[in-house]
Order: structure tokens, then sequence, then C-alpha cells
């Protein structure tokens, strides 16, 4: 009475076409872009309130750094519980080893960015020059040379931190493939 629909065998699955995944893969991508302007939201207003709150009592550069990886911090807290539940959510499920593959490619994230953040305000002179510079007013109220250059270090490690995530933190797993 009641026709069984057919099943896609495994041949015609595996033939899907690679533009899907391309599709996929943008959209993922603009995802990732929109969870990282969050992050760079909470990074940097953590940074901005840390800062703010140390100058008062201490002097010295460590204050930017400390306050950097401070918000650091909760960006990656952020990035995670975003990543895991809105952009990445098909292909995974949570384990320690995902997490700790996440905590590692933001540390090295962190890295690279503090290092791309030095080599932007002392090599290039980034700093200096936007804090002399007589534009962009009302952003230099919120913004300092500092952290110009942090947005800019932050800018240029999305497109790597993307790739590490999709391949390395929340690739699909074997198992998932095989079960489909």
């Amino acid at each position: 009475m009641f026709r069984k629909k057919p099943e896609i065998n495994e041949e015609i699955k595996s033939e899907a076409p690679a533009r899907s995944e391309g599709k996929k893969s943008f959209i993922q991508l603009i995802k990732f872009c929109i969870v990282g302007v969050a992050n760079t939201l909470v990074s940097m207003i953590v940074q901005i309130i840390v800062s703010n709150i140390l100058k008062l009592f201490w002097s010295g550069s460590w204050i930017d750094t400390a306050a950097l990886i401070l918000g650091h911090i909760c960006g990656i807290i952020n990035s995670y519980i975003m990543n895991s539940k809105w952009t990445f959510k098909e292909e995974h499920k949570r384990s320690k080893k995902e997490l700790f593959r996440f905590i590692l490619v933001n540390v090295l994230g962190l890295f690279i960015t503090i290092g791309l953040r030095e080599f932007f305000a002392r090599v290039c002179c980034l700093e200096a020059w936007w804090n002399n510079v007589e534009a962009f007013g009302f952003f230099k109220k919120f913004i300092d040379g500092h952290l110009f250059c942090q947005l800019l270090a932050t800018v240029c490690y999305i497109f790597v931190n993307f790739i590490l995530n999709k391949v390395f933190v929340f690739k699909e797993k074997e198992d998932d493939k095989k079960a489909e």
C-alpha cells in the first residue's frame, strides 16, 4: 500500500557537485566573518576597558599587551561558542579534542596578531602615523595608534584563522562522512 521512497545510493550521493561544497564554504566564511566582527568588538571593548583601568594605577607598555591578552581570551570564548553553534554546527560533534585544537589555533593566532601588531606599529610606523594624522577624529577618540595596529593585524589574520578552524578544528569527522 505504502511505497518506500527509494534511497539515494552512495555513488550518487558521493558525486554531489563541488559547487555545493564551495557554496557551503562561502556561507561559512560569511558567518565566520560575522562572528569575527563580534569577537573583535568583544576583544576591543575588553582591551579598552582593561587598558584604561590599568593605566589608572600603573604605566608601561606591558599594559597594552596585558589588555590584548585578556581581550583575546574573551574573544576566544565568544568565538568558540558562536562558531561551534552557528558557523560550523553541521560539521562536528563537540569534544575535548576539538576544544584543545580550537585553543591551540587561537593561541597561535594571538602570537601572530601580537607579532603583526608590533610589525605595523614599529616597522611600518603606523602607530605614530595614526596618532599624528589629522583625519579620523571621531574614531581617534576610541582607538589610539596601538589599537589601530591591532585592528590591522586582526584583519590580516582572518583568512588564516578561518582556514585553520575549518580544516583543523571543526573539520568533518571521517566517521560522520561514512555514516551518511
